[in-house]
């Protein structure tokens, strides 16, 4: 007998990077040049005084040894049924649709040109990303080199919406760090974590058997269908829709994934739903952006 997914508690745990607090500014702050955001300092008010937080000395090594160190401590210290994870969010860089949105302005382009595969010149049905996008997620690539260097923890499990300008950049940013590696999990495309539904052509997928060939270092996750079957040429979808289904998609993958360090590569709308869903405060991702989150999961019966 198939067993109900458990219902799971998911709160974002503030206080490890700037971009948890309300003085940041998203459209200044430079995630490339502060270590994502990471804080020298962190608050530790804001968690229990348990033995491991209290006897753990945050002094030594890199600020990121020290930051795994406290999510080490959090996680010996937990209940059953509740750990302590951190996400890494990430936009795609910029793609072609994003340009077409600027070009057109936001009134044309909601009303026509959204509508369009493209304009005869440049297709933007699931859009890839522009030269522009692809140094973005080249920049990724050397911050992330310069962060593990430096001891930023590697991320055990790669997810990515399934639409192409999320997965080029993922494949960009990881390719020659842990996706060219056997013992690496693959990353795994899910269906749920792609951008608002409905209209946009450039938010409708390729069919499954295009996006195996365009990715085939990828993985899809079980029951994703061959066609496009969430797309409404007609509906959009309402941000409380939206937010429902990032959700219940950060809920599959925690009832699912053990991991403590997880990188999920997505969409600007769907990273917001995301914060959301979280109790995260706003904080809008340029293209090619990286925002970390610590979060804690709680199974319903321990909530």
């Amino acid at each position: 007998m198939a067993h109900a997914t458990p219902r799971l508690n998911i709160t974002s745990v503030p206080g490890f990077f700037a971009q948890d607090l309300p003085e940041t500014d998203p459209f200044l702050f430079t995630h490339e040049k502060s270590n994502f955001g990471l804080l020298d300092s962190f608050n530790m008010d804001l968690f229990p005084a348990t033995p491991s937080i209290i006897g753990l000395e945050l002094v030594y090594g890199t600020p990121w040894d020290r930051f795994k160190d406290a999510i080490t401590a959090l996680n010996l210290d937990a209940p059953e049924g509740t750990s302590y994870r951190v996400l890494f969010l990430a936009r795609h860089g910029q793609g072609h649709h994003n340009v077409a949105e600027a070009s057109f302005g936001k009134a044309s382009w909601e009303e026509h040109w959204a509508r369009q595969d493209g304009d005869g010149n440049v297709v933007w049905f699931d859009s890839e990303l522009t030269e522009v996008g692809i140094q973005e997620a080249r920049y990724a690539n050397a911050a992330w080199k310069l962060q593990l260097a430096n001891g930023a923890p590697l991320p055990q499990s790669f997810y990515s919406s399934p639409l192409q300008r999320a997965c080029r950049t993922l494949e960009i940013t990881w390719g020659d760090i842990v996706l060219d590696k056997d013992d690496i999990p693959k990353p795994l495309i899910r269906e749920k974590l792609r951008e608002t539904l409905g209209i946009h052509t450039c938010d409708r997928r390729h069919s499954r058997s295009a996006i195996a060939a365009k990715f085939p270092s990828f993985r899809i996750e079980e029951g994703f269908t061959e066609n496009d079957e969430l797309f409404n040429p007609r509906v959009r979808e309402t941000n409380e829709e939206r937010r429902a289904r990032l959700a219940l998609a950060l809920e599959e993958i925690f009832s699912t994934d053990e991991s403590i360090y997880i990188t999920i590569s997505a969409h600007s709308a769907a990273i917001m739903s995301i914060l959301s869903a979280l109790g995260h405060r706003t904080f809008e991702l340029k293209t090619g952006g990286i925002l970390p989150v610590v979060v804690k999961v709680t199974t319903e019966q321990n909530i």
